[in-house]
Formats: structure tokens, sequence, C-alpha cells
């Protein structure tokens, strides 16, 4: 997973590159690097997924948790790039504020 800094007219933003699927056996390398992001900077947060093929519920929930932690310290993330899948989903669970685009 690609990690980048763009200029917005916010401020800065950190985006991330995940590639592949999002799921059980990839959602501890997606956790950490979340953790990171929060932790080392005062950005906001992007999670491109357009080069990622599936994302099942237990990266939702750590992409999900990560919103929160943000949203608590006055600070946003958001999914760019979702599939319709991860958006009916998203929709359900009434956390689509999430989802750009």
């Amino acid at each position: 997973m690609t990690v980048s800094e763009v200029g917005t007219n916010r401020g800065t933003r950190r985006v991330l590159h995940p590639a592949g699927d999002l799921d059980l056996l990839t959602v501890d390398d997606l956790r950490a690097v979340l953790s990171d992001a929060i932790s080392s900077s005062r950005s906001d947060i992007l999670i491109d997924l357009t080069e990622v093929d599936h994302v099942d519920i237990v990266a939702l929930s750590s992409i999900l948790a990560a919103a929160d932690t943000l949203r608590e310290q006055g600070r946003a993330l958001h999914v760019s790039a979702a599939r319709a899948d991860l958006r009916r989903v998203c929709a359900l669970l009434r956390a689509d504020d999430i989802l750009l685009g």
C-alpha cells in the first residue's frame, strides 16, 4: 500500500492507495497503515480504492473505526472509487457519509 500527501483547499490530506483485496488476510496491514496515518499526521485521510478488487466486512469495520477516531479528533476519513457492492453495504450501515463521488 502506498501513502502520499496531497494539498487541498483545507490543508493537506494523506492518501492511502491499497491494491488487491482488503480482507481477513490483509486487515492487519490495513490497520497498521491507518493507525500510522492517524497518529503521524493531523491531516484528513482519503482511501483511494481504485486498485482494490474486494473489501470484506472485517476491512470495512477497520475503515469505519478509523473514520470514527478521526471524527472524534475533528478530522475526516473519506473513501473514493468504491465499487457498487461496498456502496450498498455502507448505505445499509448508514456509513455512506465516508464515500466520495
